[in-house]
């Protein structure tokens, strides 16, 4: 996993760049100071993954994503916002941004979310999820095919609420590949693409609390 930090402080540049250094499976391949240099240097290193500061001056964290992902589709982009902000997340996501987090993530959670962002998945701080759900219109989903079992309701909740795979399974006591296969179920049965679209479906259908 390639990544390319971009941030207008130095201090959080560095601070970004500790927390990864030490992480099995990723390598810093550059740094970024505006979001015009992150265009610049998204184009020159191709990096698989941009974690980029949402507030810049000049070209901030959204435009600059907007550009990346107009231009390298297979790169991911996720931004990291200083505070919770509804309209950032949902202009964020419909910009085709794959994670949104608040600059307050503990280094684990911030790992946790960037390995989820590879893999195809949509991460959005748990506490913007209901910015999201109220924000972000879901066009091309339909209605649920099947109802969800018992099983599959308490998986979704606990996706609600920022749960990874990983600890799902811990906390029912299934295999990680367990998880993944109940999810594939949740999200066919609710139409849904990826786990931010299902967790919006379900709360808008009271699936979940």
């Amino acid at each position: 996993m390639r990544v390319l930090i971009v941030d207008d402080h130095p201090v959080t540049r560095n601070g970004l760049r500790a927390a990864l250094a030490e992480a099995a499976g990723l390598e810093i391949v550059g740094e970024a100071a505006s979001g015009d240099e992150a265009v610049a240097e998204a184009r020159r290193l191709g990096p698989d993954l941009v974690l980029m500061d949402a507030q810049m001056p000049g070209m901030n964290g959204l435009e600059a994503a907007r550009t990346i992902r107009g231009e390298r589709p297979d790169t991911r982009v996720v931004l990291l916002a200083v505070e919770e902000s509804e309209a950032g997340v949902a202009e964020a996501m419909q910009a085709g941004v794959s994670g949104y987090l608040v600059k307050d993530v503990s280094p684990s959670e911030l790992l946790e979310a960037l390995r989820q962002t590879v893999a195809g998945r949509t991460v959005v701080h748990p506490s913007l999820t209901r910015a999201l759900i109220e924000q972000v219109q879901l066009p091309g989903s339909r209605p649920p095919t099947a109802a969800l079992s018992a099983r599959e309701a308490e998986i979704l909740q606990k996706i609600a609420y920022g749960a990874s795979t990983k600890q799902v399974a811990r906390a029912l006591g299934i295999s990680p590949h367990t998880v993944k296969t109940h999810l594939e179920r949740i999200f066919e049965k609710l139409g849904a693409n990826d786990r931010a679209q299902a967790v919006a479906i379900a709360f808008r259908l009271g699936l979940v609390r």
